[in-house]
């Protein structure tokens, strides 16, 4: 893959369901000391999430047990909290996790994991308290000329998830998993971008760098 920061751009194939699905059970993980089958199995379900539900992880860390409900051709996840918005502005939206079909297996990777949490439980235990984190060369000017450092408000437990998903996956990143799954939703939506951005409730303009498509269903003459 080479080195440096993996990007989006640095993306070379989006591969099929099969494909990632037996790169992530090869895979040996974190290495725990205890418990290894459990926490293994929830970090499988990090991805899997991550993967089929278009998540971004700021999304996935406060979902509950509760929110998810089973019916007949896929697992429904109710309630969760957008995480990109107009200031000010608070989003839910949800999402089906197949019950059929080539993702399945990354669906029964959920509910596995499910069987052992008690109904009101989080999924994942790691911290949802918010940080700052300075963004690296990143800079902005106020009215009175004044240089600031823009910021990114992040959740203190998604360092702990990225470690996560590199542990299992190293040649890929959380960012990663929602292109390869964006791009699924696009082959089987008519490669309809618009409607990628209606199910995932993403601004169509920044699913391009995911899907490397355009947002517009038709071109200007």
């Amino acid at each position: 893959m080479g080195k440096g920061r993996l990007t989006l751009s640095k993306i070379v194939e989006y591969p099929t369901p099969e494909k990632l699905y037996s790169e992530l059970m090869s895979s040996a993980g974190w290495p725990y000391k205890t418990e290894r089958e459990r926490y293994l199995m929830r970090d499988r379900a990090l991805v899997a999430l991550l993967y089929l539900g278009d998540f971004r992880i700021s999304e996935v860390l406060p979902l509950k047990k509760s929110q998810f409900s089973i019916k007949s051709d896929y697992v429904l996840v109710s309630g969760v909290q957008v995480g990109k918005r107009k200031a000010g502005k608070i989003e839910f939206r949800e999402a089906r996790l197949p019950l059929v079909g080539p993702r399945k297996c990354f669906t029964e990777l959920v509910l596995k994991y499910l069987r052992l949490l008690k109904e009101d439980e989080r999924l994942f235990p790691w911290s949802l308290r918010k940080v700052k984190i300075p963004i690296k060369g990143s800079f902005y000017r106020l009215k009175d000329g004044t240089l600031k450092q823009r910021v990114s408000v992040q959740m203190v437990g998604t360092k702990r998830a990225w470690q996560v998903v590199k542990a299992l996956l190293p040649n890929y990143t959380q960012h990663w998993l929602r292109a390869f799954g964006y791009d699924f939703d696009y082959e089987h939506m008519q490669h309809d971008i618009l409607a990628v951005s209606d199910k995932t409730k993403a601004d169509p303009r920044s699913l391009q760098p995911y899907l490397r498509k355009r947002y517009e269903k038709y071109p200007v003459r």
